[in-house]
């Protein structure tokens, strides 16, 4: 990786540590930025340095410091209701990253839709699969409240990366 390509991976491991922990009740999952700032580093740097900077942050998170949401970190975190939606991290982004790619609006609404439906689906399985909830339930607790959160977080998230690449001339 060029240098200007591992400053851009850390400052983003840097901000999803940082923005993470706050977050927003919404019944037992919190609503959070993280999705926006995920979104905000595939859209700049594309499918593998957003999956490193993804990468990394869970790993510390994971090692024990408070990055996930609430404050909370530690291998606890990932046995959580909610841990099914940190693992889904790295996918979501590997699939947003595409977005770049693509000149499309269609075939960018196509990734952006399937990279949600991927976060959605680890999430919610994990959270049925550790609460013992049926489909629907979790569905209703999981995924319904957040569909429309979501979709402007990642709608932001394209045009914040537009200007973003504008100014630092990432290339190659």
């Amino acid at each position: 990786m060029k240098t200007k390509r591992l400053i851009i991976c850390a400052l983003f491991a840097a901000i999803l540590c940082i923005t993470a922990p706050f977050y927003i009740m919404i019944g037992p999952v919190p609503l959070t930025f993280v999705l926006f700032f995920l979104a905000l580093a595939a859209f700049v740097q594309g499918s593998m340095g957003a999956a490193s900077a993804t990468i990394i942050y869970t790993l510390i998170g994971i090692v024990g410091l408070p990055v996930f949401s609430g404050f909370k970190g530690g291998i606890g975190s990932i046995a959580s209701p909610t841990g099914g939606f940190i693992l889904s991290y790295i996918p979501l982004v590997l699939l947003l990253g595409l977005c770049v790619k693509t000149q499309s609006k269609t075939k960018k609404i196509i990734w952006c839709a399937l990279a949600l439906l991927v976060c959605y689906t680890f999430g919610t399985a994990w959270y049925m699969l550790v609460m013992s909830e049926d489909v629907m339930s979790a569905l209703v607790m999981c995924v319904a409240p957040f569909i429309p959160f979501d979709i402007v977080k990642l709608y932001a998230a394209h045009i914040l990366a537009k200007e973003i690449q504008k100014r630092i001339k990432l290339k190659g």
